[in-house]
């Protein structure tokens, strides 16, 4: 019964993440007039490898308990346990930053390219204004010991080294 318990609990934390995935493949097929192709399309495809990453994490946390519980032991069963573990491990590691970077690219590739909000080609600097301004004096440069928030006093003494 404890196995069943561990399982139970596996699938109640992951059963909103798959939710929310669901609906947005649901709501990105529906709302197909709300987003550009291009968005719509990477949007899909993220949630998508979302979703499979998701459910193959699922499968794999449900099994686990029940593949130790078999006492797999011997030569080659615990090697084998091993190497499945890591193929689990890869794809998660692989496929969820690819489905989190194809929601990414889908926020970016919805957004409309803004237009500037004044157009300074056109503009001109006025003329004959000039001439009452004095040119400002040049700023001399920051000693080099002091740009980056140094000080100009001097170094401590080494501290001798006692190991």
């Amino acid at each position: 019964m404890e196995l069943f318990g561990f399982s139970i609990l596996q699938l109640a934390s992951e059963l909103p993440v798959l939710a929310v995935l669901v609906t947005g493949l649901v709501l990105a097929g529906m709302r197909r007039d709300r987003l550009p192709r291009r968005a719509r399309l990477l949007m899909s495809a993220g949630i998508a490898v979302l979703l499979v990453i998701g459910l193959i994490t699922l499968g794999w946390n449900l099994a686990v308990p029940h593949l130790l519980d078999f006492r797999w032991t011997g030569t080659g069963s615990y090697r084998q346990f091993q190497l499945l573990t890591m193929a689990v491990g890869g794809v998660y590691s692989i496929g969820y930053p690819i489905g989190l970077g194809l929601l990414v690219a889908a926020v970016f590739a919805g957004r409309p390219v803004a237009a500037p909000a004044v157009d300074w080609a056109g503009w001109t600097p006025p003329a004959g204004d000039d001439a009452d301004h004095p040119e400002p004096a040049p700023q001399s440069p920051a000693p080099a010991a002091t740009q980056w928030g140094g000080t100009d006093l001097p170094a401590p003494p080494a501290t001798p080294d006692r190991t």
